[in-house]
């Protein structure tokens, strides 16, 4: 990622630590389904929605309830590991996947926990409840990352901010098709411009089956901006068929999470399509810039160094990621385009 969110603490994590409180209830028993499995504000919730949830939670105790502790204990492991976020990132724990060809008790609980997302998070029975819903979360946790304005995931895309009539969507960073039990997990719930969670893109990718085995974590406080350079393999007089190489950093040296994410967001071709669509717009504004009549008064150095210093400012508002990179890699590289785009300034 090119930089990380902070993660706010609100009402709405609360449906993920009621069911996880569920689980941890009953690990060890072995007696009659009870209510007061459920805490007693989960049993409020639990008590609007008897069929997607109650139901499924008395069928699956009834299942584990039958089997032998150590196999109980590892189920329910398994659904603790697989919100363990942090550590599914840096690669010391792989969550159970469970896609849409299960059957038995693992059926019951994907479809379980997917339709907490789907139909409880931003229920009636939730909103009623904690007297909110999920735009709120938005609201507020835009609020709380109003520095970011693009998506951190790819650079490019734009974020609605709290004051938008719509919000940006929440992206499972490992989808729910697949790692079904950290569906209401907000440490998996990421925001990410429409692009990066289209089915184009990410959609329901993977993300672990294409990784290095290491990934960036979305909340990392310590997180450093990833730097990027770009340079020209082969020039050509029409800018939009230069074929373009490009080169990630990390200050921390996380080439592998550098690699995953490179993989998930397809972000090479995602970088060379949208810089092949623009470049000439970005060079004819420098050239613009640097022929001015008002900047003939400052000698050709110190005009290029204040535009180029004025795209650093944009890169530091959050109003740009790699337009600066492309102009310092086509003014270093370029000849044949710059000449061309330089040409059509006289026709």
């Amino acid at each position: 990622m090119i930089k990380s969110y902070k993660y706010l603490i609100s009402c709405h994590i609360m449906l993920h630590k009621h069911v996880m409180q569920f689980f941890d209830t009953i690990e060890f028993e072995s007696g009659p389904f009870q209510n007061n499995f459920f805490e007693t504000d989960f049993n409020d919730i639990v008590s609007r929605h008897p069929k997607i949830v109650k139901k499924p939670l008395i069928e699956i105790y009834n299942v584990l309830k039958r089997l032998n502790q150590p196999s109980r204990s590892l189920i329910i492991k398994q659904i603790r590991d697989s919100n363990k976020i942090l550590e599914i990132c840096e690669g010391s724990i792989i969550p159970i996947k469970l896609d849409n060809s299960v059957k038995g008790l693992k059926k019951i609980l994907r479809d379980f926990f997917i339709n907490l997302y789907n139909q409880v998070l931003d229920g009636n029975g939730f909103n009623d409840k904690y007297n909110t819903h999920l735009r709120e979360h938005f609201n507020e946790f835009r609020r709380q990352n109003r520095n970011i304005t693009l998506c951190p995931t790819c650079g490019i895309g734009e974020l609605k901010m709290s004051e938008s009539k719509t919000r940006d969507q929440y992206d499972h960073f490992l989808p729910k098709a697949l790692y079904p039990f950290s569906s209401v997990n907000f440490e998996n719930l990421v925001l990410s411009c429409k692009e990066c969670n289209s089915p184009d893109v990410k959609g329901e990718k993977d993300t672990l089956g294409v990784s290095s085995g290491y990934i960036f974590y979305p909340f990392n406080f310590n997180h450093q901006q990833l730097t990027v350079a770009f340079n020209i393999v082969t020039d050509n007089s029409n800018p939009e068929d230069i074929i373009w190489n490009i080169n990630y950093t990390s200050p921390e040296l996380k080439s592998n999470e550098i690699a995953s994410w490179k993989n998930i967001y397809d972000i090479d071709i995602r970088y060379k399509d949208f810089v092949k669509g623009r470049v000439e717009k970005w060079y004819r504004f420098y050239w613009e810039f640097m022929n001015d009549r008002d900047m003939s008064i400052l000698n050709e150095p110190i005009r290029k160094t204040a535009c180029l210093k004025a795209l650093e400012i944009d890169e530091k508002l959050q109003l740009s990621f790699i337009r600066k990179p492309v102009l310092d890699g086509f003014l270093r590289d370029s000849v044949m385009a710059r000449a061309e785009i330089e040409a059509r300034q006289y026709i």
